[in-house]
């Protein structure tokens, strides 16, 4: 079991290598983090630089004391308190274990209480200076909470709810945004608590405003963050559901933004939020209705970037779980260009995994398709990146899945990968990755007609002794009943 330790005891340790042993700073730390490790301790959360101030405090602990006392003078100083923040800010961008110090010392209510002093304002014309105030405030909530959403309470859900509905400056609602995504991150609850809010609506506005480049990637990291599925703590969340709604909501206006803006970075991130998005078919006929055709458009403009075309693939795979939508698109000719993208970014493996799980998706129970695909020059493509990555798990992985949907069935076209000696690649990485995916590789070899052994997965172990005679003494007692009796079972 893992130990943990107070941020005391561990300062009070590195003090007493200063003073008895006569250690430096340096060598002090050094000495007590080597110590702790030795007995198992956790040193996660505990801050380990000696950066105390003139007192016994950390400077981040120092800095809450002074806010608290500049807030309790209700005629504080205002430059002074945003100096202060600065660097409250500046210590909780350091690490967790700042955060968490900076957590129990009570920063997140002082940071809340601090906006809710604003809270008259928000439903007045903001000055200049209201405005520098409340975005520092925000952005010390976003330092102080990164990895840390449990803080989020029930008055900043219903805070965040107010700025979104009642503020107008750009900047406040970036980095109101920019705080809801932190609170997002790994905490299913938050997720749940914020979007029985309707925040759902106040994104779909958002999406309307025209000129700011910043204000839409932020929005779209909050769509994308409400569909997440990632706290650990939770057996069964809402991704789903949330994914469906903002879908049903946002995926026309998505779509549309997506048409008029085909250049990177904002095309990425459009890409990348519809297709977590796409959770059911009749959401993946919408976005083709709205307008599929954009996604030539987005690969001929940026063919040789990289990144674009990853989030590109992974928007046509999750296009294609809607087999009519994949039908349409191959028949617009998508099939020749996921063939040269697969020529193209084959030395980036991101970008070839990507690729082959595209090909996969698009050739699934569709053998016209694999037909397509082998006319295109898939197979020579697929297994060139086989051999130019053949560690990598997720490109072996997804080539076999891209091979058995092509053949599986069209086995007349087993022999052109054949021909490109795919066996013995297949082979080799079933002796690298057999605990991982080993299925997928036989199922390959299998589909492709190669000498493939394939395990029983499950054996009968025999009748164990005890079961054995209380069956034999049933059919025993069964032999000596009457006839009529005998009926009855």
């Amino acid at each position: 079991m893992v130990r943990v330790i107070t941020q005391e005891t561990y300062d009070e340790v590195v003090k007493e290598n200063i003073e008895e042993f006569d250690m430096s700073p340096e060598e002090a730390i050094k000495e007590a983090v080597a110590q702790f490790e030795a007995q198992g301790v956790d040193l996660s959360n505990i801050i380990k630089d000696l950066s105390l101030s003139s007192g016994d405090n950390h400077l981040v602990s120092e800095t809450i004391t002074k806010l608290k006392e500049l807030v309790a003078n209700k005629n504080y100083n205002e430059d002074e308190l945003l100096q202060e923040l600065e660097v409250l800010k500046s210590e909780c961008s350091k690490d967790i274990a700042h955060r968490v110090r900076a957590g129990k010392e009570g920063a997140y209510t002082l940071l809340l209480n601090l906006l809710y002093s604003k809270h008259s304002k928000l439903y007045e014309e903001l000055s200049d200076r209201d405005t520098k105030f409340i975005t520092k405030v925000l952005e010390c909530l976003v330092a102080l909470m990164d990895m840390q959403p449990d803080l989020l309470d029930a008055k900043g859900v219903d805070l965040i709810k107010n700025i979104l509905d009642n503020i107008e400056n750009e900047d406040i609602i970036i980095a109101t945004l920019k705080w809801t995504t932190t609170c997002c991150v790994k905490h299913e609850m938050n997720r749940q608590k914020l979007f029985a809010k309707n925040i759902g609506e106040n994104l779909n506005l958002l999406l309307k405003v025209a000129g700011n480049e910043k204000l839409l990637s932020e929005c779209l990291q909050v769509i994308r963050k409400m569909t997440l599925d990632d706290d650990v703590r939770v057996e069964f969340g809402k991704a789903h559901d949330h994914a469906k709604e903002l879908g049903a909501q946002m995926l026309v206006p998505l779509t549309n933004l997506l048409k008029e803006n085909t250049q990177p970075p904002l095309v990425s991130e459009l890409m990348l939020t519809i297709a977590s998005l796409l959770v059911r078919h009749e959401l993946c006929k919408l976005v083709a209705d709205c307008g599929v055709g954009v996604l030539f458009t987005v690969l001929a403009d940026n063919y040789d970037n990289v990144a674009v075309v990853q989030q590109a693939d992974k928007l046509i795979t999750a296009l294609a779980g809607n087999d009519d939508v994949k039908r349409d698109l191959v028949k617009s000719g998508i099939i020749p260009i996921v063939v040269s993208i697969l020529n193209r970014h084959s030395s980036n493996p991101t970008a070839t995994a990507l690729t082959l799980k595209c090909i996969a998706a698009l050739s699934l129970r569709e053998s016209a398709h694999g037909l397509q695909f082998i006319e295109s020059g898939a197979p020579e493509a697929i297994v060139d990146c086989m051999k130019v990555h053949p560690d990598n798990a997720s490109v072996q992985k997804n080539a076999c899945w891209a091979i058995r949907n092509m053949v599986a069935r069209c086995r007349e076209h087993n022999s052109k990968f054949h021909e490109l000696g795919v066996e013995s690649i297949l082979n080799s990485a079933y002796e690298k990755f057999a605990n991982d995916f080993g299925f997928d590789i036989k199922s390959a070899l299998r589909d492709l007609e190669c000498d493939v052994k394939l395990d029983e997965q499950w054996t009968g172990k025999g009748v164990p002794s005890e079961t054995s005679s209380v069956c034999s003494e049933t059919w025993t007692a069964l032999e000596y009943l009457p006839e009529t009796s005998l009926k009855a079972f």
